[in-house]
């Protein structure tokens, strides 16, 4: 029996072994080319974009969403564009931008659809490399059930850092890659690129979870707590997809209204036709991205006209 035990114990030592080296080895050159490497980008906007300031927080729907160019020439605000990757969750993205709110600051939420019919603090392959390959410091960010839903990645990701092809013949990918971001965080690289075809999503799974909404809630005082205005709005979608999941989407913009949030808009408003999307159903081309760019600013100059949130903004 004590034979077994050490044989048990002699090889679970160096699995143990590998999995804690691979787990702490710098990223991959493969690795070091994703889009989760804007985080830094992101973080620096953050930090060094002087006031007055428009931060957008949000998925891919807003990187392949923006001009922000346009919104900074028309409300004369300086814009920053946060998003990089819907699957980081929105817990992260909240905690990650609230320490950077300034007094004054005008924050424009939009998540996407399916944060709203999963688990707040679901964990996944996105946010575990933005911690442990991009920055490790910012596992303070993270609570322990997010920390325990992602212990399932480690295996793969360790093997990872062994493979060859994360050493050799690497290309950073045209517009999902670390460079693909102008100065304002907006990803740009595909503005001229021709269109793909699109498959619209189907119906969201799982059933509405209302904590999400209390997480916003609580977000939103501390915004308020630091002199500064929390707006709500809604992702461009490909029509086709919006039909097939209005219901979950009205459920989600009810609840908006019933939690009393200021919001930018409607869902149906932002139905993109399905010309104007680039390659997945919330991402847009160039003439997609300059059309959602212009119902934002209207819905925000519109709401400014009415409550007078921004006394520099362009009426």
């Amino acid at each position: 029996m004590k034979k077994f035990i050490f044989k048990i114990i002699g090889f679970s030592i160096p699995m143990v072994i590998f999995l804690i080296l691979g787990l702490f080895l710098p990223p991959t050159p493969r690795a070091s080319k994703s889009l989760l490497f804007a985080e830094f980008q992101k973080d620096s906007l953050l930090k060094n974009t002087p006031s007055p300031r428009i931060i957008f927080i949000g998925g891919s729907n807003l990187s392949f969403g923006l001009n922000s160019q346009t919104i900074k020439d028309e409300l004369n605000l300086n814009p920053i564009n946060t998003a990089i990757h819907a699957m980081i969750g929105l817990n992260y993205m909240l905690s990650n931008t609230i320490k950077y709110v300034k007094k004054g600051d005008i924050i424009v939420l939009v998540p996407e659809y399916a944060h709203f019919y999963r688990d707040y603090n679901h964990g996944s392959i996105q946010l575990f490399r933005t911690i442990f390959d991009v920055n490790l410091s910012k596992i303070r960010l993270l609570n322990p059930i997010q920390m325990l839903n992602m212990v399932k990645y480690i295996p793969k990701y360790t093997v990872s850092k062994f493979q060859q092809k994360e050493y050799i013949n690497v290309r950073e990918n045209t517009f999902y890659g670390v460079n693909s971001f102008n100065q304002y965080g907006d990803t740009y690289t595909h503005w001229e690129l021709e269109r793909r075809e699109v498959t619209p999503l189907p119906k969201l799974k799982g059933k509405f979870n209302p904590s999400v909404m209390e997480q916003i809630q609580e977000f939103q005082t501390e915004i308020k707590n630091r002199n500064a205005i929390l707006l709500i709005s809604f992702p461009g979608l490909q029509d086709a997809s919006y039909f097939n999941m209005i219901e979950q989407i009205k459920k989600v913009e009810a609840e908006y209204i019933k939690n009393g949030f200021r919001i930018l808009g409607s869902s149906k408003r932002y139905m993109i036709p399905d010309e104007m999307i680039f390659n997945t159903p919330y991402h847009l081309n160039k003439n997609g991205v300059d059309y959602r760019t212009g119902l934002l600013i209207e819905d925000f100059k519109k709401y400014n006209k009415q409550y007078g949130i921004c006394d520099i903004c362009v009426d």
